[in-house]
């Protein structure tokens, strides 16, 4: 009996030398400082949006933008001290940091994947800053989200998101080949409830400029295409996370971190800038259109509850029929193709309280738009919509596989 406890402290303590306790310490504490710093992000993403709306945009130091870019180059540095670190740490063959948890960059630094790749993220995001206002400078403050330097943001801000996402992933993935002993609730680690808070994020992307994307313009109608980003973020997100997880009700569980993001935005947001406004001695944009409580955006997430549900549906099929939760290339193409019609038929009716612009159809007023035209634009979106999901799906499964297994 002596012999076997002495056995397993031993193996114990073999698997922390292996590991290194204090490189799991250091990388999972950055790990939760870089996800506050990215919702702290988003929100400031939303409000910037909503400020637009309301206010304008005066200068560039207004409050959403101080947020958005004090969150940003806090997540930036934090990335960029852990690869330091990392490098430094890998050159002293510190326990825990090796060719098998670090990638190489530049054949001179050595770090985790996801800290490398958020930290070129924020980056971008940074340097698309100054070249953001100098646009604004030239062309006026009335440029749509689609702008050139906005793009580029956007782009740094989803970038670091994936990035943040192979953070809290490697990690869950060292717990399991390690057999570590770790608290769960509802089944998942702390680490996996990270990287599903960071794929909500990854959402709410979709949702803050739902509204902002392109129109396409057939004749005398115009046809928004805010439903491809939905459909994008919601197949990708859904179906990623039970591969990762390997857990039916991921997908709801997503839905619901969205959802309190959502209620959190709608309920404080119009509020903050009401007192932003009054502080600062601003006006409004348009004399009575002042920011209130609007149900629903707050509850918009409510349009993907029935594309989670057949989603851990499928998932919770699969696992008791074949005993895996891991989809085929066809099979994770057709649940994209089967999420698809609840999110677009049901966005236009979620959002029409909200914006006079929700309905994906917009006839140009006082022109008669042909049936023909109708039909054939129809025809259109769908096999766009239908297209978007089976590729977002396929994208959702190899990169839940990869987050699964990955360790660097």
């Amino acid at each position: 009996m002596a012999t076997h406890e002495v056995s397993s402290v031993k193996v114990a303590q073999s698997a922390v030398e292996t590991t290194g306790l204090g490189e799991r310490k250091l990388r999972r504490i950055s790990a939760w400082l870089n996800l506050f710093f990215l919702i702290a992000g988003g929100l400031g993403a939303v409000w910037d949006r909503e400020w637009h709306a309301y206010v304008g945009r005066d200068q560039f130091w207004t409050p959403p933008h101080t947020l958005i870019y004090v969150s940003v180059t806090a997540g930036g540095l934090i990335a960029l001290t852990l690869v330091l670190l990392e490098t430094m740490r890998y050159r002293r063959k510190v326990a825990g940091v090796s060719d098998t948890s670090t990638v190489r960059v530049f054949w001179l630094f050595h770090a985790p994947i996801g800290f490398v790749v958020s930290g070129f993220g924020a980056l971008l995001s940074l340097i698309s800053a100054p070249l953001d206002n100098y646009w604004h400078e030239l062309y006026g403050i009335d440029i749509a989200m689609w702008a050139p330097f906005h793009m580029m943001g956007i782009t740094g801000a989803l970038i670091a998101t994936l990035g943040m996402i192979y953070v809290f992933a490697s990690e869950a993935a060292i717990d399991r080949q390690e057999q570590a002993k770790r608290r769960t609730f509802l089944r998942l680690t702390a680490l996996e409830w990270g990287s599903l808070a960071v794929m909500a994020s990854l959402m709410n992307f979709a949702l803050t400029g739902f509204l902002q994307f392109p129109v396409v313009n057939l004749g005398p109608l115009h046809i928004s295409t805010y439903p491809l980003g939905l459909v994008a973020a919601t197949c990708f997100c859904f179906i990623a996370a039970i591969h990762m997880t390997r857990r039916p009700g991921a997908a709801l569980l997503v839905t619901l971190m969205l959802f309190v993001h959502t209620m959190m935005v709608e309920t404080f947001l119009p509020w903050w800038i009401r007192v932003a406004v009054a502080q600062q001695g601003l006006d409004y944009r348009i004399p009575g259109y002042i920011p209130y409580f609007h149900p629903s955006y707050a509850f918009l997430p409510a349009i993907l509850l029935i594309s989670a549900l057949i989603v851990d549906g499928l998932a919770w099929r699969q696992l008791r029929k074949y005993g895996t939760l891991k989809l085929s290339v066809r099979r994770a193409s057709l649940v994209g193709l089967v999420i698809v019609p609840p999110i677009v038929l049901l966005a236009p009716f979620m959002l029409q309280g909200y914006n006079p612009f929700s309905p994906i159809f917009l006839p140009q007023p006082g022109l008669t738009v042909p049936l023909s035209l109708y039909i054939e634009a129809f025809t259109g979106l769908a096999l766009a919509v239908l297209a978007t999901g089976a590729i977002f799906g396929l994208l959702g499964a190899d990169f839940g596989d990869i987050w699964r297994w990955s360790k660097r």
